[in-house]
């Protein structure tokens, strides 16, 4: 028997040509005996008429980053079984209103109303064989609750990892047409489906057919990018951490597009999942050091990103710290990585938005760091002359005080966010005044007593009066440098503070 179902023609897309997919729509699936009329060979990617194109976590419908740990594959796959007569039509009626729909909730329900995972391999068996227009309803999850993105996850996995949706069939599946490019068509709906099932080597798939696209397009394509960041951030670690190994250039590519340009560079997580991601991979490696310091001119006003980098670096600082690429052999930080660390500190400590989650930790954790840092130069007190790993240390604490002193004055002098500024600065201070030594501020008493109206008062009137030059108005780095008792130490520290401040490299991305 031969069923037609009539399917109205495909909407027309405001925001982008209509161009053909790479994959052909046949007219009947092989072994479905069926046909599907009106415009399947439709680009399932192209948006909805009239449908805004913002790209916020809620309308791609996945959770903030961090949020979830990533699930990994272990149940026995289940093969396909045949649909029934009534099964099969259902099936056809799901994938037409979901294509021509531009919404996965048909689909979602059919999958909700059979849920033997032998019919659901058959259904995704079936959706598959059109290409892009699986690829499509799978991206169109924005109305979709968590349960039921969960379930598209669990059965694209059990298909795949069943031989019913082969790699090039999934492959097939991301369309080419817009290249990403236009608002609404980021992938990332559907590159969090297929993260959401845990399973790498589906995830890598999937990654390199949209990377493929990206090349073949001039390598300029941030919202697919995203997608690949996104897909990513469900590998697990060990499987992430070969990838990261295995495609550097595809990386590369990836971190220079992602959050590039619209809305996606204010409100995508999609670089905040990839990061969190690689922070599970422990011990960090040079792949995810490299990872996170690529980034850090990608995070720009987006708050899941600087939450996400906020929480690499408190996790693994003394690796980012450490690397070959960010300090020379004398201890201080290379002329690169007082740069990057000086726009990492802009972005988290001294710049609008300074609400991202875990912005109060983060603050604690970089006093409690420079205390540490301190404490160990105080057991050298007495050497005459100190060893070469304090000496080293010393330049390594001045170097990160000189560049968290060069983010205050980025984001006074390039941003021209003042205000900003010496709020991060006072909140910065604040918030392990216990940590500060009993340095005497004038007019204003000790800097441990002051209260954080005191505090604010006394910053704020500094930046007045030195309006030329911001950092010299606000001894920060005299705060822990009176604390080194050792001269020789003392030299190296202000050696690297001095360094890491004044040839910083200005101009923020």
């Amino acid at each position: 028997m031969t069923t037609t179902i009539q399917r109205n023609p495909p909407r027309a897309a405001e925001t982008q040509p209509t161009e053909r997919p790479s994959v052909q729509t046949p007219a009947q699936p092989p072994a479905q005996n069926m046909a599907v009329r009106g415009g399947t060979g439709a680009d399932g990617f192209q948006p909805v008429a009239g449908t805004a194109g913002t790209q916020t976590a809620a309308r791609l419908g996945v959770t903030p980053a961090g949020a979830a740990e990533v699930r990994t594959t272990s149940a026995t796959p289940v093969a396909p079984a045949a649909l029934s007569p009534s099964e099969l039509r259902s099936a056809q009626q799901a994938i037409s209103n979901a294509s021509d729909g531009r919404d996965a909730t048909a689909v979602s329900e059919w999958l909700r109303n059979n849920p033997d995972p032998a019919k659901q391999a058959a259904f995704m068996d079936m959706m598959f064989h059109f290409g892009p227009v699986a690829g499509g309803i799978l991206d169109s999850v924005q109305r979709l609750p968590e349960a039921d993105r969960a379930r598209l996850s669990q059965a694209l996995d059990n298909a795949f990892r069943a031989g019913a949706v082969s790699p090039q069939e999934l492959s097939a599946a991301v369309a080419t047409s817009g290249r990403g490019a236009q608002p609404g068509a980021s992938h990332e709906g559907l590159a969090g489906i297929i993260a959401g099932t845990g399973n790498p080597d589906l995830i890598e798939t999937y990654a390199k057919a949209e990377l493929d696209i990206v090349r073949a397009n001039g390598s300029i394509d941030p919202q697919r990018s995203a997608a690949v960041a996104t897909a990513l951030a469900g590998m697990p670690p060990d499987r992430l951490q070969r990838f990261l190994a295995a495609n550097p250039e595809g990386m590369a590519e990836v971190i220079k597009n992602i959050n590039a340009s619209g809305p996606d560079a204010s409100s995508s997580p999609a670089l905040g999942r990839l990061l969190d991601a690689a922070g599970r991979i422990n011990p960090p490696t040079a792949e995810t050091v490299k990872l996170f310091t690529d980034s850090i001119d990608k995070l720009g006003e987006n708050r899941e990103s600087r939450a996400a980098a906020a929480r690499f670096f408190t996790q693994h600082g003394d690796a980012v710290l450490a690397s070959p690429t960010m300090r020379d052999e004398a201890g201080s930080l290379r002329q690169d990585g007082q740069k990057k660390m000086s726009e990492f500190f802009t972005r988290t400590l001294f710049s609008p938005p300074q609400d991202y989650a875990g912005s109060d930790a983060f603050r604690q954790h970089m006093m409690q760091r420079l205390q540490g840092m301190s404490d160990g130069l105080a057991r050298h007190a007495n050497e005459n002359p100190p060893s070469m790993d304090a000496k080293r240390n010393a330049r390594l604490m001045g170097s990160l005080v000189g560049a968290i002193e060069g983010g205050f004055q980025v984001s006074v002098d390039e941003l021209n966010q003042r205000n900003e500024a010496a709020k991060g600065m006072v909140d910065l201070l604040f918030s392990a005044k216990s940590l500060l030594p009993d340095l005497p501020i004038p007019g204003a008493g000790k800097l441990r007593d002051l209260t954080v109206e005191q505090l604010q008062r006394w910053v704020t009137s500094s930046i007045q009066e030195r309006a030329e030059d911001p950092s010299k108005a606000i001894p920060f780095h005299r705060a822990f440098g009176e604390r080194i008792a050792n001269p020789d130490l003392r030299t190296d520290y202000d050696a690297g503070r001095s360094d890491a401040f004044v040839n910083r490299q200005r101009r923020l991305t």
